[in-house]
Order: structure tokens, then sequence, then C-alpha cells
């Protein structure tokens, strides 16, 4: 059914595709989408790619994800707007884009974080993470202090420039796509508290100037982050 892909931006191909496959009438509203597994074998290209398809399939409204279930085809899609949206993805970063480039940088941060806080950072960074827990569920809120509490980790290296690099990204990731999936993630059972425990262990490495604890924490961090945004489509 499908073409192999040989190109770089492959996921914004795949999704070219499946709009192809709709049209012609081969994949119907309510079809299921073939399993990941399959997807990656038929396409010949890497799961990464695949799920960045996924995703942005998602909030284009073209597939409905169903954790658990799988992806299948909506009813009533509006192909020109899909059309306009799949344009818009020749100019932005996808979020697994954006988080390999955290996984690069972050912990980076974190551990000169914790040679150069001060104490008033500190507590700064300490009333942040006080503000995600005091959040009550709204998870708008939560997001908005998440950003706050990663940003102020940024400032308080005390070096503008990663400062002015980390509030790009995270202005970045502010965008429709990813914000849809920082949605999802934060509604999944548990992980408001999770992350609760992950910033609090950067926090205390930072509080005692561990660099090396400071940036594990922060990469593994981000790493459970990116897993959980893959199976939200597995």
């Amino acid at each position: 059914m499908f073409n192999k892909i040989e190109t770089k931006k492959v996921y914004k191909k795949i999704i070219e595709q499946i709009i192809e496959l709709i049209q012609h009438g081969d994949l119907k509203p309510g079809d299921k989408l073939p399993s990941e597994n399959i997807l990656t074998k038929e396409f010949d290209i890497s799961r990464p790619s695949v799920r960045e398809a996924l995703s942005a399939m998602e909030v284009m409204g073209i597939i409905e994800s169903k954790g658990g279930k799988g992806n299948f085809i909506k009813d009533n899609i509006d192909f020109f707007m899909s059309k306009h949206s799949l344009n818009e993805l020749n100019e932005k970063e996808s979020p697994f884009e954006l988080l390999e480039v955290k996984k690069i940088i972050e912990p980076g941060c974190a551990g000169l974080c914790a040679l150069h806080a001060t104490k008033e950072d500190i507590i700064i960074m300490k009333k942040s993470l006080e503000k995600i827990h005091k959040s009550n569920g709204n998870i708008d809120l939560m997001i908005k202090y998440d950003r706050e509490f990663h940003l102020n980790i940024a400032k308080a290296t005390h070096n503008n420039l990663i400062f002015s690099f980390i509030q790009y990204l995270y202005n970045k990731s502010k965008e429709k796509k990813w914000n849809k999936l920082k949605q999802k993630r934060w509604r999944i059972p548990g992980s408001p508290e999770k992350y609760h425990m992950h910033h609090k262990k950067i926090l205390d490495a930072i509080r005692r100037k561990n660099y090396q604890e400071a940036s594990e924490n922060m990469f593994n961090h981000i790493n459970i982050v990116e897993k959980e945004i893959i199976d939200l489509f597995m």
C-alpha cells in the first residue's frame, strides 16, 4: 500500500501519502492505521519519523490516537486545512527535534547551574516548583510553571547565551503541535507527581552544587518525557 521514502524530512512525506490514500478511498474514516512496526517497515524509515508523522497528523485532525488501541482515521477531515498545516510543517521544527536538542543542551545547563546558582536563585527555582505543586490539577498552569522552572535553571547559570538559547527552545515548544502533546502527557495518571519528583531531584543536586548529578537528573527527566510521548502513539 505504501511507497518507500527516500528523503530527509520523511515524516512530512508520510503525511502526504496518508492524505492521498484517504482521498483515493484506500483509507476510510474509522479505519485503524497499521502499527508503528508495520509503518516503519513499509515506509522503510526509522521509528522516530513515524512517531513524528503520527504526532503531526493528530494535531492536523487527520487521525485520532486512542491510547492502547491505536490510531484511527477521523471523520470529516478538512483537506484544505490539512494541506495548509502540512505547508506550515516545512517551516517548523518537530517536537522530537526539539527533544533531541533539549537532551543535549539542558543537562549541561543544569550542571552549570549547580556550579553558579546563588541562594536567591535556589529560592526562585523552589518557588516555581511550589507553583506547579499548588496548581490543583490545572494542566495549563502546570505547563506554565514547568516552563518557568526550566527557564529559571537556565537563568541561574548566569550565562546570557545559554539563557537566550533555552528561552528560544521553550518558545518553540509553545507551538500548537508541541503544546497538544504536553497537554496529553501531563494528563497521564501519575505524571504530575512523577515530574514533581524529577524536578525535586534536579533542584536538590543543584542545591548541593553537584554538577554530575544535576546533569544526569535533567537528562533522565527529558529522556522519560520523550519515551512517554512516544508511548502515546503505540
